[in-house]
């Protein structure tokens, strides 16, 4: 809750900022000395450092769902073979059919 004894510092992004406005509330017991001399340049690693946190904890799902593809396997292959197999018996029937 903003107090009256705390301050604020509002930085407005300007026309080629892609942001809009950032604020900060300053720690009362904060002293000027500790405080960044650039706030835009504050305001920015903070927006990089939360999007690159988002990215990370996107990346182990994206990481699983890589994980539960079929993967190619000798029991893929002899399932292909036997598919192929029954094509061409299917086929071939079909054929003897339309000639006799």
């Amino acid at each position: 809750m903003v107090g009256k004894t705390e301050r604020v510092v509002l930085v407005k992004g300007g026309a080629n900022k892609w942001y809009e406005q950032a604020i900060f509330i300053v720690n009362p017991n904060t002293q000027p000395e500790n405080m960044p001399v650039d706030f835009v340049a504050e305001a920015e690693k903070i927006v990089n450092d939360f999007n690159l946190r988002k990215i990370k904890k996107r990346a182990p799902a994206e990481v699983d769902r890589r994980a539960e593809l079929p993967q190619k396997n000798e029991s893929n292959f002899v399932t292909n073979f036997l598919m192929i197999i029954a094509c061409i018996a299917v086929a071939a029937i079909f054929a003897f059919g339309v000639m006799g």
